[in-house]
């Protein structure tokens, strides 16, 4: 009986027993695509990113490939950035539903489908049993329809009817919806409206290539008698709360500057029969950057040696559309007439086995099936594989010539070295000293890997480094040396929202808080309270980027602060604590472009754009320009505008070097009382390729008139 009682027994006996399950569930989470018994109803059509799925006695969700069939009791998940089409057959009937980002359904039959969250668009056809999708105790039954969805925050459901009829039951009784008709239902309210304004394009789930930082997207719709204002909204969401921008106009359309992601849009407008407001159906558009695909690896002129055996060549570029079809072509010559290697892939690298040294080409080139995508080509990468009779000597990695690394960062846990590698040394000898000429080597050891962490006590200065190859028999390779310094560091500098800020609260609830990074590779500690004192924590998290999305309950004031912490949570340098405040009557303005740090080369641009996104009423907005002058910040310009956009001309005015610009909102309070928010900034740098000069005034100083 002492085995039950004795704490050492127990201990060991449960913590075998957490090791064997966890086993289990490591094995079973890894071993392959789980097919399930459960007859099958249907397909993924096809997809963007990753689409996830649950069989219904499984608890581990399997990513879902394209032609994958789904059972019935499947559930079906969409993660962010990414949609699904699924298609149904039942003999002649036919369902294709289309699911947007963030969405989930759960699969109850070939015809019967229970709508969980997000945004969907159903389109049935063929006679025989109506496709019936449900929503809590809400039942909407379809016959050669074509319908979409979208549950708010507030788990309202919007339902729109594009053409034929949906039947609507629900705990308020029975509605019938047909073609340009639109409800919420809400509790035990259903609330019908007409829909009359008919969209011409984009057409609904359009992809649009995106070659720059934004794109216009020309909006068009049907006019309609009467109507004399129209009004478009654009929305990050279907249920039109998240990024919702407006914009007024007495025409059928609308031309918008988009940045890069997914976006739905619907067109309102006064009936001047009725005297009320009616909107059309909702659609989306998707603007996917399209830029012509880089190298990475290798770069321009390099050479691949070898002693013995020719290297295999690793070919890497990035990846911003994971639809894309990526050819990667290796030539002999500049205009790739003796193709020497030829090799497709959607991974974002190749390997190639040269058969023999000498001088090659390399070129990207990337396709889409997307209607409107070109084909884009990358730049031609020149390299070159050649033998030699000694080993080149290993080249350092980590850390970079004169980079300046926090020692407490270092100290804590980043103190790794690394160097390349190669296949004719058996061992390497990392040395660092405190002189260029290693008169004082402080550090020796060999180890048979590329890196190594040394047991050093590091203190502030400069250290060199370097690192010797061995190899068997014929003596050792030794590296060039490079320098690092190791400080103190600076604390953590808060950008957005500063200290004192005053705005609208977001729609959604949900602000992005951003800050410089004193050490890119580290992870920081974001901490937002009620009170200065961190007493009432709202939230706290661990990332490491530079920014973070925290959920604001209720407008009110915050406080906020965020600390640079060593892989065991211990602070190693914190920044000032900062406060913002929110408010219903105060409009909230986010600035898209330029963005935070950005580089802008104003070499054949005619104008520098300014974009911003606004929730809540303004009266106008004021948008000033400064230039950097030291410590100082010398105005540009300052304007009152409307609008969500500004196309400065004057670039004649603009110098390469470091910018900032503020924009505030002007609105009106509870009160009725005229106020504006606090300025809102971001620090950009413009780079000037070409000159500009003021535009010469060719009329004559002096007219005569008879």
């Amino acid at each position: 009986m002492r085995y039950l009682t004795d704490g050492r027994y127990v201990v060991t006996g449960l913590l075998l027993l957490l090791l064997f399950f966890s086993s289990l569930l490591y094995l079973y989470a890894n071993a392959g695509q789980k097919r399930g018994n459960n007859k099958i109803v249907g397909e993924l059509k096809s997809k963007e990113l990753k689409i996830l799925r649950k069989l219904d006695s499984e608890v581990v969700w399997e990513e879902l490939d394209q032609n994958d069939p789904v059972r019935y009791r499947d559930t079906i998940r969409t993660e962010e950035g990414s949609q699904a089409v699924l298609l149904f057959k039942d003999g002649d009937n036919s369902t294709e539903i289309r699911m947007d980002e963030r969405s989930m359904i759960l699969i109850e039959d070939v015809d019967k489908i229970s709508f969980v969250a997000g945004s969907l668009s159903a389109t049935s056809s063929g006679g025989g049993n109506n496709l019936q999708i449900s929503s809590g105790d809400t039942k909407i039954s379809l016959a050669n329809s074509n319908v979409s969805l979208s549950k708010n925050e507030d788990q309202a459901l919007n339902l729109e009817v594009k053409n034929g009829e949906a039947k609507v039951v629900s705990s308020n009784g029975e509605n019938v919806l047909k073609g340009n008709q639109a409800a919420e239902l809400k509790g035990n309210k259903v609330e019908v409206r007409n829909l009359t304004l008919e969209q011409l394009s984009p057409n609904d789930g359009k992809n649009l290539p995106l070659k720059g930082e934004s794109i216009s997207v020309f909006f068009t719709w049907k006019p309609e008698k009467g109507v004399k204002n129209y009004k478009l909204e654009l929305a990050k969401d279907a249920s039109f709360r998240s990024g919702l921008r407006k914009y007024s106009s007495n025409l059928p359309e609308v031309t918008a500057n988009l940045s890069a992601g997914l976006y739905f849009w619907r067109v309102s407008g006064v009936n001047p029969s009725t005297g009320k407001e009616e909107s059309s159906t909702v659609r989306s558009v998707r603007i996917l950057p399209w830029v012509s695909p880089r190298l990475i690896s290798p770069s321009p002129k390099e050479v691949f040696s070898y002693t013995s055996e020719i290297p295999g060549i690793r070919f890497q570029w990035s990846v911003s559309d994971p639809t894309s079809k990526f050819t990667l072509e290796v030539a002999e010559d500049p205009g790739f007439k003796q193709i020497a290697f030829k090799s497709e892939s959607k991974s974002g690298f190749l390997k190639w086995e040269p058969k023999s040294d000498g001088n090659y080409f390399a070129r990207l080139r990337m396709s889409s099936d997307k209607e409107g995508f070109s084909e884009e080509s990358s730049s031609t990468v020149p390299f070159s594989i050649r033998k030699v009779a000694e080993t080149e000597p290993p080249k350092l990695h980590r850390p970079l010539a004169g980079e300046e690394i926090g020692l407490r960062v270092f100290k804590s846990g980043n103190s790794f070295f690394s160097w390349s590698s190669g296949r004719e040394f058996k061992s390497y000898t990392l040395e660092i000293a405190s002189d260029s000429q290693f008169n004082k080597i402080l550090f020796s050891q060999s180890t048979s890997a590329n890196f190594l962490k040394p047991n050093f006590d590091w203190l502030e200065g400069v250290y060199y480094w370097r690192v010797k190859g061995n190899q068997e028999g014929s003596g050792a390779r030794e590296s060039v040396s490079q320098s690092f310094l190791l400080k103190q560091l600076d604390s953590v500098k808060l950008t957005y929202p500063k200290d004192g800020t005053q705005s609208g609260h977001p729609s959604d609830g949900r602000m992005t808080l951003r800050w410089d990074r004193p050490d890119p590779s580290g992870l920081y500690r974001v901490e937002v309270s009620r009170d200065s004192s961190f007493q009432s924590k709202l939230s706290e998290s661990t990332v490491r980027s530079g920014s973070v999305s925290i959920l604001l309950p209720a407008p009110g004031d915050f406080y906020w602060r965020v600390a640079l912490v060593s892989p065991s949570g211990e602070s190693l340098v914190s920044s000032p604590v900062a406060s913002f405040k929110t408010s219903d009557s105060a409009p909230f303005v986010s600035p898209t472009y330029p963005r935070e740090r950005d580089k802008i080369d104003l070499e054949e641009k005619e104008s520098l754009a300014f974009y911003w996104e606004t929730q809540g009423k303004t009266d106008g907005y004021v948008l000033e320009l400064l230039e950097s002058k030291g410590k100082n910040w010398k105005s540009v310009f300052k304007k009152e505008i409307q609008g969500e956009t500004y196309e400065f001309r004057e670039l004649y005015r603009l110098k390469e070097g470091k910018y900032q610009w503020r924009l505030s909102a002007k609105y009106k309070d509870e009160s009725g009382n005229s106020r504006t928010t606090l300025p809102i900034s971001r620090e950009f740098a413009v780079v000037v390729s070409a000159s500009f000069k003021a535009p010469d005034i060719l009329t004559p100083k002096a007219i005569y008139v008879e």
